[in-house]
């Protein structure tokens, strides 16, 4: 505090303001170097003063500090406190002067430290040494809320993720904690957050944070978007009450004042992240205080133009001067200045960032005499970043896959470019001459070669076609596989995978199965950092699996059974389990003992329901495992019409996760492979919350997913040599596009011609009108386009015809709609009802009165993306429209209106 603040006090009203005065003269060093500690309480006033200090000097001080009449002598000392004004006050504070030494007190990091010493005029103990494996630990505070310090810390997170380095992105906002909802928003599970693990470094015995940093590594990788490790404030989004314990709960003398900080890095050390970033608590908290008052730590101030926010911020940063000063190893502050318009606050900006580069030099060690040369550097160092006003930041999106999406069409993260370089350089960019770069690859072959190759393919796609016949291939990891993995690093998963028919759920699981441990699996799909090494057991498969498939999964079942045990019960012993209770009335109970016997009898426990609750928890006490099932359609076969199959599937997709979850230490996984409208017959309430839950990990194909998929089959096919795996891996965006062109041509004509993008063509055509594109019947188009296209000799360029490929709509079509009315009989009736129209009404666009259909029924289809409403008329996209015969007035506009389409959807 300023010395010109620091005369008599105006008022003092309680021993609370005696506390205060006596601290800020402290601080500010105004005090005789014989007083040695001052101490204020509701009932006195105590004063430590040197042994050869007297009594009078010690009251004579105060009398001076505290005013003139401020004491008077009774039987003992009095300080008057303040009454209503004009009356002479009779509200006193016993003084009590003690003439003795003190021991050196121990300095704390807060911001109000608990005793009153000389010292407290002398900045606190510096750390020891860097933060364990050279980390960087970066700390975001405001003294305002809301002028953007959690967006600019998500940002900052991207950037320095972009840049290839892992990121501990902490979320210590006790109170307002905002990138804990993002986090929670996005439906990720949270089992590891900040109150745990200042729960662990305050249960901490002998002053080590090895239970916090072991369990926190163990937890925290399940918690990963991309390459930003999330540890949100608490687990509940449920719970707001205050926090229980708070950062300066762990300033025990048995611990390092910069416990939390140290114990923060070692964290991050064994997570491999070379950064931590900490969103702190708004305003002067004590909640921030010891991470802050850490001189190692790069302190980030954001603030806003306003005149409250800017002084606050100016305040806090000389406070920090003063007691954590930034040594010569330590990392400057950096001010960022946000929500301000060039066009009308472009001065406001330029004086607060004087104010704020002036405020953060104060904060840095002295220069050294003669080292004037290094003033511009400072200068330099010092300049704040400016974050304009965008309109678009104003309202956040909930979720932090729409913020981060955000912060990237905002570029946002390039705003924040030089701090990212600063705690961590951007890595070389390295050009690789390949076509993943965008270089084209052109094939020129003879018609006898070009047949091999559209053979090639075509056999290929066909084993591809049906799960049960492709056991031997290999898979195309997509986005929801990895994010399975991502989310269950070091735990079993517990998670229900859905999708539509012919979305790859059965390929999916017999992948899985083939990899045989979880780690294993995780390899083949890229994601590094998985650490569980559990078993897969397979329970239930598909009956239509082929002999040798079904022979590989009786030996990984064997492969994860006990040692000793009385061996796995086949498909058929399980099927009659399962088969009698559906035969029978059973509680929830009752079915939850069902399936976890099927679990359990596949890792050979001789278990009954009556006793595998308990089997199983002695099996989990030593062992880990993760159950598989899928083909549950086999054996629900009439879920519309029978109430015990969805009571069945409920207890299966709920209650026994629910049970599974509740075992200490989460030992066993369980993944379910199931239809999209099947655990929409069982769960009619409250569905839609339930396929958020697991939205992250449901099989669907965006557009980008599509077309890696056809050029991924393609090239392992052999039908494109020139191209390798990982090209094909690697290949992004326009690139990917363009590596196509050997398949298909660029356009579905000659390249100067105005046909449509042969690419465009593909997605159209194979889309609904919910946008959504199944695995199948991407395999099922390159079987047929490349089995039409094997006698034409023309064109020796594409190794599909334009006119093979519309031919080849015509079988998906059929396809398509013989696969969803399998999957829903309601939206099959409706479609038999379209294909029995006479040639004449078959007519797009059509009025509901031509095809003899309700309004119902029309909203039945649209939601399954059958039709789409234009105006008055209905349109049918070509995945339906050619196995139901309609015909397009005029040539179909397949680009027009799937683009119409996405408009709609907000796709775009």
């Amino acid at each position: 505090m300023p010395d010109e603040e620091l005369g008599t006090p105006g008022h003092i009203f309680t021993w609370v303001d005696v506390d205060a005065h006596l601290a800020a003269l402290a601080a500010a060093g105004r005090w005789p170097e014989w007083v040695l500690e001052c101490d204020a309480f509701w009932d006195g006033l105590e004063v430590t003063v040197a042994p050869d200090a007297s009594q009078v000097s010690a009251l004579s001080w105060l009398s001076e500090v505290f005013g003139v009449g401020s004491l008077f002598q009774d039987e003992q000392p009095l300080l008057r406190l303040d009454d209503v004004p004009g009356r002479p006050s009779t509200r006193l504070l016993p003084i009590a002067v003690h003439r003795r030494d003190v021991e050196k007190p121990r300095r704390e990091p807060r911001w109000r430290e608990r005793r009153i010493v000389a010292s407290l005029s002398e900045p606190l103990p510096r750390p020891g040494a860097p933060f364990a494996g050279d980390v960087r630990v970066a700390a975001l505070h405001s003294f305002k809320g809301g002028v953007g310090r959690t967006l600019h810390g998500v940002a900052l997170a991207e950037a320095l993720a972009q840049r290839g380095g892992r990121v501990l992105l902490v979320d210590a906002d006790l109170e307002a904690p905002g990138i804990t909802w993002m986090f929670g928003a996005h439906g990720r599970r949270v089992d590891f957050g900040y109150e745990d693990f200042l729960a662990l470094l305050h249960s901490s015995e002998n002053g080590r944070p090895d239970d916090a940093v072991r369990l926190g590594a163990a937890y925290l990788p399940n918690q990963m978007m991309g390459n930003v490790i999330v540890m949100p404030t608490r687990r509940s989004l449920y719970d707001i009450a205050p926090p229980r314990l708070e950062p300066t709960d762990l300033l025990t003398p048995d611990r390092s004042i910069y416990y939390l900080t140290e114990s923060l890095a070692e964290l991050a050390d064994r997570l491999g992240a070379r950064t931590v970033l900490i969103d702190l608590r708004a305003g002067s908290s004590e909640l921030a205080a010891p991470i802050l008052l850490d001189p190692r730590i790069q302190r980030i101030f954001v603030t806003t133009v306003s005149s409250q926010s800017l002084h606050g911020t100016v305040r806090t940063i000389q406070q920090l001067g003063r007691r954590a000063p930034s040594g010569a190893d330590d990392p400057a502050s950096v001010a960022v200045i946000t929500q301000f318009r060039e066009d009308g606050h472009r001065e406001l900006a330029m004086s607060a960032a004087t104010r704020l580069r002036d405020a953060i030099s104060g904060t840095l060690e002295r220069l050294s005499p003669g080292r004037d040369d290094l003033i511009t550097d400072r200068d330099v160092t010092l300049e704040p970043i400016f974050s304009v006003f965008q309109d678009r930041l104003l309202a956040l999106p909930e979720s932090w896959e729409a913020v981060t999406d955000l912060v990237r069409r905002q570029h946002l993260s390039e705003t924040l470019a030089s701090l990212a370089d600063e705690l961590l350089p951007a890595p070389e960019q390295v050009r690789q001459d390949h076509p993943s770069d965008g270089g084209a690859i052109t094939i020129a072959v003879q018609p006898d070669e070009l047949a091999i190759r559209r053979n090639h393919l075509t056999e290929f796609a066909q084993r591809l076609v049906y799960a049960e016949t492709a056991e031997d291939a290999d898979f195309l990891p997509t986005e929801s596989l990895r994010n399975i993995l991502t989310s269950h690093r070091t735990e079993p998963p517990l998670c229900v995978v859905t999708g539509a028919k012919g979305s790859g759920k059965t390929f999916t699981q017999l992948q899985m199965c083939f990899r045989h441990t979880w780690r294993r699996y995780a390899d083949d799909v890229g994601v590094s950092g998985v650490t569980l090494d559990a078993p897969l057991a397979p329970v239930l498969v598909s009956k239509h699996l082929s002999d040798s498939a079904r022979e590989r999964i009786d030996e990984i079942q064997q492969g994860a059974t006990t040692d000793g045990g009385p061996g796995v019960a086949t498909q058929l012993a399980l099927h009659d389990l399962v088969d009698g209770a559906l035969r029978s009335e059973l509680t929830n109970v009752e079915w939850r003992r069902v399936w976890l016997t099927c679990m359990a009898r596949v890792v050979g426990i001789d278990a009954t329901p009556a006793d595998v609750e308990h089997r199983l928890i002695e099996f989990a006490a030593e062992n880990t495992r993760i159950f598989l099932f899928d083909g549950l359609e086999d054996l629900l076969q009439d879920l519309l019409g029978n109430e015990i199959q969805r009571q069945a599937l409920r207890v299966l997709l709920i209650d026994c996760i629910d049970w599974l979850r509740s075992l200490r230490g989460r030992p066993l996984g369980l993944i379910i492979f199931v239809r999209r409208d099947l655990v929409q017959s069982a769960i009619r309430q409250n569905h839609q919350q339930f396929f958020a839950r697991y939205s992250d990990y449901e099989l669907k194909w965006n557009h980008f997913e599509a077309l890696r998929l056809a050029l991924w089959v393609t090239q392992r096919s052999g039908a494109l040599p020139e191209l390798t795996a990982d090209q094909v891996a690697a290949a992004r965006n326009q690139s990917l596009s363009t590596m196509l062109h050997p398949l298909w041509g660029e356009k579905m004509g000659s390249p100067r011609s105005r046909e449509a993008r042969s690419d465009g063509w593909f997605l159209a055509a194979l889309s609904d009108f919910n946008d959504q594109i199944q695995a199948r019947d991407i395999v099922t188009f390159l079987k047929e386009s490349a089995a039409h296209s094997a006698e034409d000799v023309r064109s020796s360029t594409r190794l599909l015809t334009p006119a093979a490929m519309r031919k080849a709509l015509v079988q998906c079509s059929l396809d398509k709609i013989r696969a969803i009315t399998e999957e829903s009989p309601q939206v099959g009736a409706i479609l038999q009802h379209l294909q029995s129209l006479p040639a004449e009404r078959k007519r797009i666009p059509f009025s509901p009165e031509a095809v003899e259909l309700t309004t119902a029924q029309l909203e039945v289809l649209a939601a399954n993306g059958v039709v789409f409403r234009e105006e008055d008329e209905y349109w049918i996209p070509e995945i339906f429209r050619h196995g139901l015969a309609f015909k397009a007035t005029g040539r179909p506009k397949i680009l027009a209106i799937a683009n119409l389409v996405r408009q709609r959807n907000n796709l775009d």
